[in-house]
């Protein structure tokens, strides 16, 4: 193991137990690793710092101290398609993690497909990502959830903020840890018994930019390849709702699996 383990508190929250660590290579990694090795569901992998941080697509995540660096190792009784509504369960419960730390809430919103943003700019994602292990029948998924807390990257593509900027006295990463890890706890246990319809529907309560028009660059295409359209909410799946108006002005739903979205 290329780390330095830190400590190991066992039931964190029922199921759940963390592992802390001054450091990682990413806390994604180190969850499958875990599974592979023959770990179990409910691990929180918890770093101080990460070397090799990364986000959606294969994109680095600035992985500066101070930072919240968090994967969640689960193995839910679900089937595989329906893993990536874990996206929205942990935005969710970050947003109601935070929310209360703010002067001014409502400035907290969730960007599809993954982010988090206060005021108009980047604040936290998620990356998931989803796989088998050899001789298991379920599948594994790691949330991994990036929390900007005492500072933020400068050269992004969309603006980047944190909440020390924000103006958020006395919090650490451990705090939001904390606070994120209990939500989140009753969030999954909401999406395991009632389904996605729920999370759903709280999800598009802050949702950015809904009803307005989005323009929704597609990864297989580079940034030359985009929709343009009025975004009217995401799917029973999770996917993005595109309202787009042919050259008669009729609009047409276009559903979207995979893209990035600018306003």
């Amino acid at each position: 193991m290329n780390a330095q383990k830190k400590k190991i508190i066992s039931n964190l929250i029922a199921d759940y137990h963390l592992l802390a660590f001054d450091e990682l290579d990413s806390t994604n990694e180190e969850a499958k690793r875990l599974a592979k090795a023959g770990g179990s569901h409910g691990a929180v992998v918890w770093a101080k710092k990460q070397t090799g941080g990364k986000g959606r697509m294969g994109r680095a995540w600035v992985s500066d101290d101070g930072n919240l660096f968090v994967s969640l190792l689960l193995q839910p009784e679900k089937p595989f398609e329906e893993l990536a509504q874990l996206s929205f369960v942990a935005a969710l419960s970050a947003l109601e993690a935070i929310a209360p730390m703010l002067p001014e809430p409502a400035d907290l919103q969730t960007k599809w497909p993954n982010d988090i943003l206060l005021a108009d700019k980047k604040l936290g994602g998620i990356l998931l990502e989803s796989f088998r292990t050899d001789g298991s029948e379920k599948a594994w998924v790691v949330v991994g959830v990036g929390i900007n807390v005492d500072s933020h990257p400068t050269k992004t593509d969309f603006p980047a903020t944190c909440l020390k900027e924000a103006g958020v006295e006395l919090v650490s990463a451990k705090i939001i840890l904390s606070r994120f890890i209990h939500h989140f706890i009753e969030r999954y246990d909401e999406w395991s018994s009632k389904g996605f319809a729920p999370i759903r529907k709280n999800w598009l309560v802050h949702a950015w930019h809904l009803k307005e028009r989005l323009v929704a660059r597609l990864p297989d295409g580079g940034m030359d390849m985009k929709t343009e359209g009025i975004f009217d909410g995401i799917d029973a799946d999770g996917s993005l709702v595109l309202i787009v108006e042919n050259e008669k002005g009729v609009g047409k739903k276009h559903i979207i699996s995979a893209a990035d979205v600018y306003a």
